[in-house]
């Protein structure tokens, strides 16, 4: 009898977790339909407005492009770190890097955008380099700006577009570069033909994962962009806590869930097509 208990009460945990999700979200759901004029009516007047409102618009189209930006630079970066960490570096090299990464990984991301601004602020590390160094007399704006975020989100994302990155290089067959090698081609046409082809799924979970860390992200727009880069988080947060709106924030968050859950799909459908194709 006890043991035919042990899965379920193995699984009660995870359970109980899903059912507070679900919770919440209907919850935000239920918000997202009152019209937030106290009179207890209920549709799709808050849908419309974030539809019709051009400022908006902005939240989405903006944040849309800073996940996007942010996550080319995380793959044109963490694609190196990965290829070397994985075919040229030792293993003792491996296990330095791996545990940077590991570091980088579990560090509270709060303390990693303080550090960013010790970094980049007016009397940051760089500004005092720069001016020390004679490259300006007045310091640059390196926060609260479109740069500051997008520094942030890619420090925040780049270890999660490396370890996906890395789990896929690691499994490639090694003997395929070189019998092309052999076969004539040159280095760059290998990496091109072989070796990137190769790497198709880990760029496509890193994309995923590094680009829903990005277009959710509300820390680093708050701390880096001072709330003034308009990204959906820092409207929802304006509109739900600030300006006491609940259903105009919880249809904000409604479609960003659905964006989301959009780009999930999209990339796992590029990821089924090119496994089918390739297996052919």
């Amino acid at each position: 009898m006890i043991a035919r208990l042990v899965p379920y009460i193995l699984v009660a945990p995870a359970l109980l977790l899903i059912a507070v999700l679900l919770t919440g979200l209907s919850s935000v759901l239920g918000w997202s339909f009152q019209s937030g004029a106290g009179d207890g009516a209920s549709g799709l007047v808050q849908y419309a407005n974030l539809a019709t409102n051009e400022s908006y618009r902005h939240f989405f189209t903006y944040s849309l492009w800073l996940a996007a930006v942010s996550t080319f630079v995380a793959l044109l970066l963490g694609f190196p770190v990965a290829y070397y960490m994985e075919i040229k570096a030792s293993p003792s090299q491996r296990k330095w890097i791996f545990a940077g990464l590991l570091a980088m990984f579990l560090s509270d991301y709060v303390l990693k955008m303080f550090g960013l601004i010790l970094i980049l602020g007016r009397s940051g590390l760089v500004n005092r380099l720069a001016m020390w160094l004679g490259v300006t007399d007045t310091p640059f704006r390196l926060m609260y700006n479109e740069f500051g975020v997008l520094v942030g989100l890619v420090s925040g994302i780049l270890p999660y577009m490396i370890l996906s990155l890395n789990g896929v290089i690691a499994r490639l067959d090694k003997r395929l570069p070189e019998a092309a090698s052999v076969l004539g081609a040159p280095p760059w046409r290998i990496f091109l033909l072989v070796t990137l082809p190769l790497c198709v799924p880990g760029i496509l979970a890193g994309t995923m994962l590094s680009f829903l860390l990005s277009l959710n992200s509300f820390v680093t727009p708050m701390l880096l962009g001072g709330g003034r880069v308009d990204m959906i988080a820092v409207l929802i947060f304006d509109q739900a806590i600030n300006l006491a709106n609940l259903p105009l924030g919880s249809a904000a968050a409604g479609v960003l869930f659905l964006i989301s859950g959009a780009v999930i799909l999209l990339l796992n459908g590029l990821g089924d097509r090119y496994q089918k194709r390739f297996q052919r």
